[in-house]
């Protein structure tokens, strides 16, 4: 698995990359970083009506913006849904 979303724009770069382990999501601009999550880690997921991804693990949530006509990134919002609820045993 090696799916990924990515969202730049002139002063940020931003990308979530699922791997068979978890997530990796790098987000850089005055403050940022590569953060690396195992997927039972992931406790919420949301969708904003503008098609922002966001998803929280402890008390810091992530989000980057997605495109809900690009098939990858259909496939890497299926496929992080799926890996987080197998992870929650539902």
């Amino acid at each position: 698995m090696a799916l990924k979303i990515s969202a730049n724009s002139a002063f940020t770069h931003r990308y979530l990359k699922l791997r068979s382990w978890g997530v990796t999501f790098r987000e850089t601009a005055a403050f940022g970083g590569v953060h690396k999550f195992p997927f039972s880690q992931i406790e919420y997921i949301l969708m904003s009506p503008k098609a922002v991804l966001s998803f929280q693990v402890g008390q810091e949530v992530f989000s980057i913006p997605t495109k809900p006509k690009k098939k990858k990134h259909i496939e890497t919002i299926e496929a992080l849904l799926r890996e987080v609820s197998r992870a929650a045993g539902r």
